[in-house]
């Protein structure tokens, strides 16, 4: 029986993609040659690999930041950017996200879940950033302090199983009884899969599975109405 929920953050509780385009736009040449969407979810795919050279202490912050867009742009051909520039991006795209919000309908399933199961938070990132967004999102109404993990303090990034254990133990849970909810097949549904959670994928731009579809998720959502009715039935199930 499922006993605790657990969530990713970015691009799972909020939208990420509006604050992306936002920085990168007015600083890139040709830009309206530039597929934005494509471009974010190159972006995205970087953040596995790209948080584990930090974590690992093989790349800096900065480093980071300029290794990762420069790989984005570099599948749309486009000219890679310097150190600057990347640290820019890096500025607005925070900026941008101090003005997140939840996706429609979750607020309404958390209110739900927080009586009857434990909630967490997994999450790849500076520590410092993450909770920025957590508590701009107000998840603190719904999650204590001492069930987010971030990639940064755990020195482990998704989808090293190892971090989803490391919940295991701060729910005092089995990890048949969690659920995580995420939008990155890659390192939510595979992550989770390989620690023996449940997954549920959050599938809202519509990414195909990658590792040749290895990892099946237990439940797949295609927006956010989808996923509040999901976590809504998931409530009314009775406990045994």
């Amino acid at each position: 029986m499922i006993k605790a929920v657990v969530f990713d953050v970015d691009d799972t509780l909020y939208d990420q993609k509006a604050p992306f385009v936002a920085a990168l736009e007015p600083l890139v040449t040709n830009s309206e040659t530039l597929d934005f969407t494509q471009a974010f979810q190159d972006y995205r795919c970087q953040s596995a690999s790209a948080y584990d050279q930090v974590a690992s202490g093989r790349w800096s912050h900065e480093e980071m930041a300029v290794n990762r867009l420069n790989a984005t742009l570099q599948k749309q051909d486009a000219a890679p950017v310097d150190s600057a520039t990347a640290l820019a991006f890096e500025q607005a795209y925070a900026a941008g996200l101090q003005e997140i919000k939840l996706f429609p309908g979750l607020a309404t399933a958390l209110d739900q879940l927080k009586d009857q199961f434990k909630l967490g938070i997994i999450t790849n990132g500076k520590t410092q950033h993450q909770l920025a967004k957590v508590m701009q999102l107000e998840m603190h109404r719904w999650i204590d302090r001492d069930n987010i993990i971030t990639s940064e303090e755990a020195g482990l990034a998704k989808p090293d199983p190892q971090i989803f254990t490391m919940m295991n133990h701060r729910l005092n849970l089995r990890a048949t009884e969690v659920a995580y909810v995420g939008d990155c097949y890659g390192m939510d549904v595979k992550g989770a899969k390989q620690a023996g959670w449940h997954a549920f994928w959050f599938n809202h731009r519509n990414a195909e599975m990658t590792d040749g579809g290895s990892w099946i998720p237990d439940q797949t959502v295609g927006d956010s109405l989808e996923l509040q009715d999901l976590l809504l039935a998931l409530s009314a199930v009775p406990e045994l």
